[in-house]
């Protein structure tokens, strides 16, 4: 009778651990998946931080280059890509000005667009951040749509050395 006793708590027992240590599994991948959202949303952050801090300095017809610039690219999130990464001009308003057509714009009228921009945005657009499949009960599917992100900055050179009063270029572009 004793034995059979003894056999019941050795199942009761194993039982009671694969409980626990599935417990305790969910546990440590839920923070490990978390810490990895957490660090995505720092990811996107830095990411537009530089991306605007680059289209200060390039030329405006970069602006759609930039997004795939390895200095970019570098912090990109899991599943992200270069058509999240959205560069906008901003004028004094903050409103976005149309740069289709710029390059076809003879100088005076490139200098009048010029002269409309005041700041750079960069900015993320419709990107969605996927779960590991073990959390698909987290948002859509395991899909949770991100924050905006954006960082706004005062243009700068816009990859246009000016002439100085003294020389007689009309100034240089320099390409990014």
């Amino acid at each position: 009778m004793k034995q059979k006793q003894i056999m019941k708590q050795k199942g009761v027992t194993i039982v009671e651990f694969t409980l626990i240590v599935l417990a305790v599994m969910v546990l440590i991948i839920g923070v490990l998946e978390i810490g990895r959202y957490v660090y995505s949303l720092q990811m996107m952050n830095e990411m537009t931080r530089k991306a605007a801090r680059l289209a200060t300095v390039c030329y405006v017809l970069d602006q759609h280059d930039i997004p795939t610039m390895d200095e970019i690219v570098e912090t990109y999130p899991a599943d992200f890509s270069a058509d999240n990464l959205i560069i906008e001009y901003l004028d004094s308003s903050g409103n976005t000005i149309d740069l289709t057509g710029f390059a076809s714009l003879n100088i005076e009228d490139q200098s009048s667009v010029f002269a409309m921009i005041r700041f750079v945005r960069a900015r993320v657009d419709n990107y969605q951040y996927r779960f590991f499949s073990l959390l698909s009960f987290i948002g859509t599917d395991g899909v949770l749509e991100m924050p905006e992100f954006q960082t706004t900055l005062p243009a700068e050179s816009l990859g246009v050395v000016r002439p100085r009063e003294d020389d007689d270029n009309s100034g240089v572009i320099i390409d990014c």
